[in-house]
């Protein structure tokens, strides 16, 4: 895939995709145009966790400490450029679940590949840890919604961003859709296996003093002040439109309760809802239409998108898409709903 157009670039879609791409091009010195248009964006729901060693095994995926050390460096940069704070480096407390999670967890200490991510200190007893815990490094939180107001304020201030939907009116446009889950619905990607994956988070109020660092037992909980958190989330696939359910606050609100040891009282102030663009084989949606050269996607990062977008936003512009990433790993498919629709 070639970036090098003389046309300009018509990014469609407005989440930290989008906004991120853009603002990589633009660095770049391209010329492009936004279309947010009215369609929510997960990105807003987002609690932007950055965690590069995740999983009931512990895994630390390939390049995840060079996309980590990218974004860092990304984000500060976009920090001093724009004169925000929205990206907080915090420690986490991973506690395990099963005594086979601390197994897992003991088998990765002994990897000196971990010794960075990985601090083998007990929980503080003012968390319940039945199994245990350890200390996650180098994870933080990025506040996607400071981010993303500040970028589209730059876009607007740059006459590039335009809030009203796309409708191709030039064939010979190059066009970058990233639309998150709404790709379902556009017929040029539709062929992708996308997985929508809804997810409920909410934002609470403490009695208690909360801990300085994230709190990560299957769900999470992310203080953003002394007595204020975010707490999350629930996964599920069969759900294709934000719903705010009873039943996944009164399951967030249990979970953040069980790993004290003292009663916090928490007090719901925002329950959110919203739709991940994730994949069935956890890598992203990255590449060139296999029939339009002109027409490229850049999506499908799910809850993993604080970490991996600005660094695959950079790999995009270069020219260098790794295989498990780009869409030519499902020709076959695109192959075959063509077939089906002559």
């Amino acid at each position: 895939m070639s970036l090098c157009f003389e046309a300009p670039i018509t990014i469609v879609g407005h989440g930290l995709a989008g906004s991120l791409l853009a603002w990589t091009l633009l660095e770049q010195g391209k010329t492009l145009r936004i279309f947010a248009g009215d369609k929510p964006s997960a990105s807003r729901v987002a609690a932007g966790l950055i965690n590069p060693v995740t999983g009931q095994r512990f895994v630390l995926a390939d390049n995840t400490p060079e996309m980590l050390t990218y974004a860092s460096k990304f984000y500060q940069g976009i920090e001093s450029r724009l004169n925000i704070q929205c990206f907080h480096e915090k420690p986490m407390f991973r506690l395990f679940n099963s005594q086979k999670e601390q197994g897992n967890c003991k088998k990765r200490l002994k990897n000196e590949k971990y010794d960075d991510f990985l601090d083998n200190t007990s929980p503080p007893k003012s968390l319940l840890a039945e199994h245990g815990g350890i200390i996650q490094n180098h994870t933080a939180w990025l506040d996607t919604n400071t981010l993303l107001d500040a970028l589209h304020t730059y876009f607007k201030q740059q006459n590039i961003i335009t809030y009203r939907n796309f409708e191709a009116e030039n064939v010979e446009q190059n066009i970058i859709y990233c639309e998150g889950v709404h790709m379902m619905f556009n017929p040029l990607f539709s062929w992708l296996p996308l997985q929508p994956a809804h997810g409920e988070i909410v934002t609470c109020d403490s009695k208690q003093t909360l801990p300085s660092t994230i709190i990560n037992k299957g769900k999470w909980l992310l203080p953003i002040s002394q007595n204020t958190c975010r707490i999350g989330a629930t996964f599920d696939t069969k759900i294709t439109t934000p719903t705010l359910l009873e039943s996944s606050k009164k399951q967030l609100l249990a979970f953040a309760e069980g790993v004290f040891s003292k009663k916090h009282d928490f007090i719901v102030v925002e329950h959110q809802a919203g739709i991940r663009p994730t994949t069935l084989d956890k890598q992203p949606f990255i590449g060139t239409h296999p029939k339009y050269s002109n027409i490229h996607i850049f999506n499908g990062f799910g809850s993993r998108g604080s970490l991996m977008i600005p660094w695959y936003a950079n790999q995009l512009c270069n020219h260098n898409i790794p295989a498990k990433a780009n869409i030519s790993r499902y020709d076959g498919l695109a192959a075959a709903m063509e077939s089906n629709n002559k």
